[in-house]
């Protein structure tokens, strides 16, 4: 039972896509992105300046899930 968690487990992180591209900006402001959103698709960001930014190579992902 241990070894097929752990398989799973070990299955799903592998097919979780790992962003890296540079950070661009996502939306006009914090107040107005939703980034809950962002968050239950994996998608990461950062907070700057008032600003949300996601990975260049993530955007299109953000539009399909958060637009």
């Amino acid at each position: 039972m241990t070894l097929l968690l752990i398989s799973i487990l070990m299955i799903t992180s592998a097919c979780q896509k790992r962003y890296n591209g540079e950070y661009i900006q996502w939306g006009d402001s914090e107040k107005t992105v939703d980034t809950k959103r962002l968050e239950e698709n994996n998608i990461p960001y950062k907070n700057e300046n008032g600003r949300v930014y996601v990975p260049e190579d993530a955007f299109d992902k953000a539009i399909f899930c958060c637009s």
